[in-house]
């Protein structure tokens, strides 16, 4: 209605709705990213042929709410597939990685990441303060959902105004599937990765990296040593991999002497015999 108090009114409507939709692939992007991603770490598929299907089963799914009940189904949607899920999964990553994992832990690899370690504010925020108002705000939730009848408000034509209804079984069955289908792959996760049903594939990589992206550099060190031993010169690219690695395996209790390669038996590399070094 303000759209038609302003001048050339046709064209800030135009240019209001081309906003809502632009708002609306801003916000679509994102979540497709967050279901792709996974996908594409740990499956070969096509990138292109995979977004499109996944628009596809989007775009079924939303002509559910653009019928003339659908704002019903996105008030259904709106409160029991993103309230007390949400909060519940929030909840568990902060304890996975306060408690669990350690706060002390996170820290550090914020530091190796970031050249400088967080203030001890975030510490105590993190491990203490926000698990806090996390249950409070679930308690606070699950009170809601009991003292609160399930319903809608619906629009009584015949005396212009708005009646609360209750949801029929069928409904109460579905907002309760969507609670426990959103919360669904905790459980299933963990019993899979506790009990080792499925290979978590954590002996390799989690990214599917192109080829030629990256160099391959797993064997760099083992190349070094190589050519250190046959009298030629070593590559100039820094080893990727720690100084104390055993890369001729272990080794006896042989001091390191002019007349042999190797380390002391605190490194544990085994010593060989040869020629003196000329370097």
């Amino acid at each position: 209605e303000a759209m038609t108090h302003f001048p050339a009114s046709p064209f800030w409507s135009v240019m209001f709705f081309f906003m809502l939709i632009n708002l609306g692939l801003g916000s679509m992007i994102g979540t497709m990213t967050g279901i792709t991603t996974p996908i594409l770490d740990a499956f070969k598929v096509r990138k292109e042929i995979l977004c499109v299907v996944c628009c596809v089963i989007a775009f079924l799914l939303g002509l559910l709410f653009v019928q003339r009940s659908g704002n019903y189904f996105v008030t259904m949607f709106d409160d029991y597939s993103a309230g007390l899920p949400l909060t519940v999964v929030v909840i568990l990553e902060n304890i996975s990685v306060a408690w669990i994992y350690g706060t002390k832990r996170f820290m550090q690899d914020l530091e190796d990441m970031l050249g400088f370690r967080p203030y001890a504010f975030y510490f105590y925020m993190w491990k203490y303060v926000s698990p806090a108002i996390l249950v409070v705000l679930i308690a606070a939730t699950v009170i809601e959902m009991a003292v609160s009848p399930a319903g809608y408000n619906a629009w009584v034509e015949a005396e212009g105004s708005e009646r609360f209804h209750s949801y029929p079984p069928w409904a109460l069955a579905m907002a309760y599937a969507l609670i426990v289908v959103a919360m669904l792959p905790l459980p299933i996760i963990f019993i899979v990765r506790h009990f080792n049903l499925i290979s978590d594939g954590s002996n390799k990589l989690s990214v599917s990296y192109r080829k030629g992206m990256m160099k391959d550099i797993s064997n760099l060190e083992e190349q070094d040593e190589q050519r250190f031993i046959l009298n030629k010169n070593p590559s100039e690219a820094p080893s990727p991999m720690p100084p104390h690695r055993a890369y001729l395996g272990p080794g006896g209790t042989q001091e390191m002497t002019n007349t042999n390669y190797g380390t002391s038996t605190k490194t544990g590399y085994q010593n060989i015999g040869s020629p003196e070094s000329e370097l």
